[in-house]
């Protein structure tokens, strides 16, 4: 039986916080806490063998901020490799038959592009690298939580699926509002993740789980599938460098029950969660039965903000960039000259404009002049994008660096590949009279 399959037939527990044990077993402030993969690897085995007793059917792996950029900080970056390994390798060794071990992946720590410095693609080469380690380690699941960027979170899906085809879970941290910090909201995250390919999405961390009930339910009416949740110990209180939770393992469990019914298949605890939590989890649910998960009805485009039905296409207020009639416009953007974009975005919000078309059909030339096009729009125009091109290969490279669902417009009559590339990414076919 595999994970999936588990998935599908009942509900499984999640264990807890690793970095909070390890602090109440020694662990300094300031310490790299995924070094003890290599320096004490008793301790990461002790949590590990704690949480399996305490019914955890799923093990995470103490590598959670494990990718090259975050350990250079601690001059750890060139173990990369062999800190994410042996994270999985011990959780393997200790969960043998009984549990599945999953491959904790958090975000980079840096801002994507243009926020920060990171480009996508440098994103996909940090993710790369910790995922290849952690499934060359045995790890049966790649875990991707507490994402607050969309946009980051699509790099590290689809870093995984260059190295490896576990299954992948993406969970995302919302805040108070009901959005992650760069503003998606459940029914956003949905969508773009599953039509992407994730195999589970779900939510994380975001406070306690009576916080996290609407987040949920919003995903499970979004068509979520089969979601996996794992919320705080409640809100945390700090004195100087402590930090201390309040929330019982009774009333959590009590209450993360409740996500049975918005499709919750995968649960367990987040930050100020220990094995007690855990157990009181496993005694809650283990007579609960698992309920189908909600199907999704509507298909939209989006950005990582904003979405459009396609049923409202025909009468929606579209704005063309026409790079194939509009000479000038096509001249700069070969010239890398995007000067014109901030100032089109600002006309774009003034307008309330629903969608953006980008027609590049048959301008021909560099192929990555369409995602150059795409990407640096999606830094300031927030309404959904639909593409027309009949290069594949140009298509493929926008899709990849695009944050939300595409719609992408298809000839019926030669799509030239262009069908199978949007099918890919998870975009939305859109027929060509729009």
């Amino acid at each position: 039986m595999s994970f999936l399959d588990d998935i599908r037939n009942k509900i499984l527990i999640h264990d807890g916080s690793k970095g909070y044990m390890l602090q109440r077993m020694g662990l300094k402030g300031g310490e790299c806490g995924e070094n003890w993969n290599l320096t004490n690897k008793d301790a990461v085995r002790e949590v590990y063998r704690a949480y399996l007793e305490a019914g955890a059917d799923v093990l995470q792996t103490n590598t959670f901020p494990g990718n090259r950029i975050h350990l250079d900080r601690f001059g750890l970056g060139d173990k990369t490799y062999e800190i994410n390994y042996w994270g999985a390798r011990l959780a393997k060794e200790i969960a043998g038959d009984r549990a599945y071990v999953s491959a904790s992946v958090g975000p980079t720590g840096s801002l994507m592009e243009p926020l920060g410095d990171l480009s996508f693609e440098n994103a996909c080469e940090i993710y790369r690298e910790q995922v290849k380690a952690l499934a060359d380690g045995g790890a049966d699941i790649i875990n991707f939580e507490t994402f607050t960027d969309l946009s980051e979170l699509r790099a590290a899906y689809l870093a995984a699926r260059d190295v490896t085809d576990l299954p992948v879970i993406c969970s995302l941290a919302f805040e108070t509002n009901g959005r992650t910090l760069m503003g998606t909201d459940p029914f956003i995250a949905v969508n773009v993740l599953k039509n992407l390919g994730a195999d589970m999405v779900g939510a994380n961390c975001s406070f306690g789980p009576e916080h996290m009930t609407g987040i949920i339910e919003s995903m499970y009416r979004a068509g979520g599938g089969y979601l996996s949740v794992k919320p705080n110990a409640g809100l945390p209180s700090v004195s100087g460098n402590d930090v201390a939770y309040h929330e019982t393992p009774e009333h959590f469990a009590d209450l993360s029950a409740g996500f049975v019914k918005f499709g919750a298949r995968l649960i367990g605890g987040c930050c100020g969660t220990t094995p007690d939590f855990i157990k009181a989890l496993k005694k809650k649910l283990s007579e609960t039965e698992p309920l189908p998960a909600a199907e999704r009805t509507a298909v939209c485009i989006t950005s990582d903000v904003r979405y459009i039905n396609l049923e409202d296409l025909d009468k929606a207020n579209i704005y063309r960039i026409d790079a194939v009639n509009d000479r000038t416009l096509y001249e700069a953007l070969k010239n890398n000259d995007f000067s014109w974009a901030e100032e089109t975005a600002l006309d774009l919000a003034a307008e309330g404009y629903d969608a953006i078309l980008v027609n590049m059909y048959s301008v021909g030339g560099d192929s990555g002049l369409l995602a150059n096009v795409i990407d640096r729009l999606q830094w300031y125009v927030k309404d959904p994008f639909i593409i027309e091109t009949n290069d594949a290969a140009a298509l493929e490279r926008a899709l990849r660096i695009y944050r939300g669902t595409a719609g992408v417009v298809v000839n019926n009559s030669s799509d030239d590949g262009i069908g199978n590339v949007a099918e890919k990414y998870g975009s939305v076919i859109i027929s060509r009279n729009i």
